[in-house]
């Protein structure tokens, strides 16, 4: 046995890592800037930049890159429990329908072996260039890890991925 496994399931899970891994790397881009398609996407809203003024409404003020993480987290509990439909509350439209089946390929194997990913923030939530935002994650998994860039931009108030790929 390995490390309480049977050899014949650890070397399945060790194969099944190394596919996951060869998708994510087959999928990835060397910088993080999403190509460009034939399909419009919305126009992204730029978020208000502070002012001295106080606000008209009794509404609190955002702390955006607390809310981008615990965002991104919510993400991973989605992720992990395998909801990919869920996952679609997370990007903004067009970029949904260009990642979808990715990530239901992608997906396949971990839910076959039950397998969830662990994160870590290697990159804290950065605006890149104005109402573009990103964070850079680590997750890992038995077998592995992958390295994730997220940038997300804000469409009707809400903020939401237009770029979510491994480095």
């Amino acid at each position: 046995m390995i490390g309480g496994l049977k050899p014949a399931f650890a070397t399945a899970v060790l194969a099944l890592a190394a596919i996951v891994l060869a998708a994510c790397a087959s999928e990835s881009t060397p910088t993080p800037t999403p190509a460009p398609t034939d399909t419009p996407r919305a126009e992204p809203t730029l978020a208000a930049q502070p002012t001295d003024e106080p606000a008209s409404d009794s509404v609190e003020p955002v702390d955006l890159p607390e809310h981008l993480r615990e965002k991104t987290a919510q993400m991973w509990e989605t992720y992990n429990s395998y909801d990919l439909e869920g996952l679609r509350a997370f990007y903004e439209e067009s970029y949904w329908e260009e990642e979808e089946e990715i990530l239901r390929r992608n997906m396949q194997p971990f839910k076959a072996a039950g397998i969830t990913f662990e994160t870590e923030e290697t990159s804290p939530p950065t605006e890149i260039e104005p109402g573009k935002w990103e964070i850079r994650q680590t997750a890992r998994f038995p077998g592995g890890s992958v390295k994730m860039v997220f940038i997300y931009e804000e469409f009707d108030g809400e903020w939401l991925f237009t770029y979510a790929k491994n480095q």
